[in-house]
């Protein structure tokens, strides 16, 4: 149990509790599968599975199984059956939109510049490049998870441009035919940057991203050049040129330094948020990753999202209104880290932005299927004791339905009871049908890092 990288930071070695969790987890699973007859691979991709893993998660940690001071409640009943299991997570009806979603261009990139993402099986990927591919991603998202509106994300070295981003969305929705994925406009503003340059990212490619290609808001990354979304020479005429073509909602990577733009550290800190929101009054600004600092990366020694949440305080309530917090990878990170940390990252956010500003995000196809996530942040609560010691909210029922949709849907325009996928020739509703739900059919694999042994040695296939 290890947090994944999509490549842009070095993955933490997974902690004694991590390490602990995974041999528990191995046992109770290896037991339980014998119990049903099936393969430890099977069981692990029911809700029972996911169960056992919360269970030891909360055992881990010192927490209660079940009650007010559990992190994710499970019962000895959910798991080891089947149905009590699926009972327990499939009991709430979420609208879920998946904000930060992603794959790699395999067309146009050599299977040794994409393949280091995909470490885990990384001959398989490099025999078959498709497995970070297009239709890979869409069989992830929304086949094998219950996502139900994606946001396709592009990267500032175009692992995925603005027009495979688009031909991606066209063709989730056209195999749904209804509307289940949206993209996002990619701009760099600066001349020089660590990655390499693609005249798709220009500044004045901005509309016809937006016109032709249909983006619903505008993704940056301040580390590609090492720039501030509060640099009037830089960061401002783009800024402009996204409110001349009514875009309202500016999404960046914070958090998470790069390890190969040096420098990374400060431009990825969230201390450009005042004066820009200052200076864009009708833009809404998002921070992916929530500006999190794995522990030692912060210049400061901010780990976390401390910084985030000091500078997100000392903002004027009116600028607050306007400034949103994207948990994709910190989410999941959290989860496996120590000292119910998911609760505490939750929980700070709960208590400085309130649930009408924070968006769901995973970051996949790099973890895999997102449904892990999901049905870990489904089962979440935040402990009494910790509501008690460090002045958090309850997580309650309406905070994890905005979360996990409502607020997206209203940034980008979503009508939650437009019908989806409800033809009977529905490709994903057959598709999720056959194999027994959303998590029967999931590969269990991830498509990233998982060590800085595994980090380094994926440059070996040549995309430093």
């Amino acid at each position: 149990m290890s947090p994944v990288s999509n490549g842009e930071w070095i993955p933490p070695e997974p902690t004694k509790k991590a390490r602990i969790a995974s041999q528990l987890i191995a046992e109770e699973v290896e037991i339980q599968a014998k119990r049903h007859a099936m393969t430890r691979g099977e069981f692990l991709r029911t809700a029972a599975g996911t169960c056992i893993a919360f269970s030891v998660l909360n055992r881990v940690n010192g927490l209660e199984a079940w009650g007010a001071n559990s992190m994710l409640p499970a019962k000895k009943v959910h798991c080891e059956d089947l149905d009590a299991g699926r009972e327990l997570l499939d009991k709430d009806d979420f609208f879920i939109v998946d904000v930060q979603t992603h794959h790699a261009d395999v067309e146009n990139l050599p299977a040794a510049a994409i393949c280091f993402l995909r470490f885990g099986d990384s001959q398989a990927c490099l025999d078959d490049p498709s497995l970070l591919g297009q239709l890979n991603y869409i069989k992830e998202v929304f086949v094998d998870s219950e996502t139900d509106v994606a946001v396709i994300s592009g990267a500032p070295g175009v692992v995925q441009g603005p027009q495979l981003m688009a031909e991606t969305r066209d063709l989730a929705n056209e195999l749904a035919c209804s509307e289940r994925c949206l993209s996002q406009a990619i701009v760099n503003p600066v001349a020089q940057s660590v990655l390499p340059a693609s005249p798709q990212l220009d500044l004045d490619q901005l509309e016809f991203q937006v016109n032709e290609l249909g983006a619903k808001a505008l993704k940056t990354y301040t580390y590609n050049g090492n720039w501030r979304l509060d640099d009037e020479a830089v960061a401002y005429p783009m800024l402009e040129e996204a409110q001349r073509l009514k875009l309202k909602l500016v999404n960046t990577h914070k958090g998470l330094p790069a390890i190969f733009s040096p420098g990374s550290e400060e431009s990825v800190r969230t201390l450009d948020y005042p004066k820009v929101l200052a200076d864009f009054p009708k833009l809404k600004f998002c921070a992916y990753h929530s500006g999190y600092f794995q522990a030692g990366q912060h210049p400061e020694g901010k780990d976390g999202i401390t910084e985030f949440v000091e500078m997100a305080e000392a903002l004027p309530k009116k600028h607050r209104k306007r400034l949103y917090a994207e948990m994709g990878s910190t989410f999941a990170t959290t989860l496996l880290g120590p000292d119910m940390e998911a609760a505490h990252y939750v929980g700070q956010l709960l208590k400085t932005l309130g649930s009408k500003n924070i968006l769901w995000g995973t970051d996949s196809i790099w973890w895999g299927s997102p449904q892990f996530a999901i049905d870990a942040f489904k089962n979440l609560q935040i402990p009494e004791s910790l509501q008690e010691q460090f002045g958090y909210p309850e997580l309650k029922m309406r905070d994890k339905k905005r979360i996990f949709g409502k607020n997206a849907a209203k940034l980008y325009k979503i009508k939650k009871r437009k019908k989806r996928c409800t033809i009977p020739a529905d490709t994903f509703a057959e598709a999720q049908l056959a194999q027994g739900g959303p998590r029967e059919g999931r590969s269990l694999k991830v498509y990233g890092a998982r060590s800085r042994r595994e980090f380094l040695e994926m440059f070996g296939w040549g995309y430093g």
